[in-house]
């Protein structure tokens, strides 16, 4: 709407500056996604390709389907994992990964090395209490 003002001067101040607002608002909510949403999800993407390419035999795998496994063979797109104790195998399309875990971050038995955590902090550096001593 084009109102005049006092002096007969074209005013559009407080529809141009509403226009504005929900525009800049527009604009922050899509950065807040992008952070939010898109990146971390392309980072995770971005490492998994990664892992693909570094693919080896005796590396542990989730496939998306929830089967764990050690590869047993690789050839091309296709990676054959044995699944069980009775060594079941089973070939798969590399897509079909969802996770990897190294040969060497393995313990004999199969299981994740644990590590370390380092020590925890609150947002602003002081040590966090662990509930025993509370």
């Amino acid at each position: 709407m084009i109102n005049f003002d006092d002096a007969g001067m074209l005013s559009m101040g407080g529809d141009l500056m509403g226009s504005f607002a929900s525009l800049a608002l527009l604009v922050v909510m899509f950065v807040v996604f992008y952070f939010v949403l898109i990146r971390p999800q392309r980072k995770k993407d971005k490492e998994l390709k990664e892992q693909m390419s570094k693919l080896s035999v005796g590396d542990r795998v989730v496939t998306i389907g929830g089967l764990v496994g050690f590869v047993a063979n690789i050839k091309d797109d296709q990676v054959t994992i044995s699944t069980s104790a009775a060594n079941t195998l089973v070939t798969f399309t590399k897509s079909a990964i969802q996770s990897v875990v190294k040969r060497d971050q393995l313990n004999p038995d199969g299981s994740i090395k644990r590590t370390e955590e380092p020590e925890k902090t609150s947002l602003f550096g002081k040590k966090k209490k662990k509930d025993d001593e509370a």
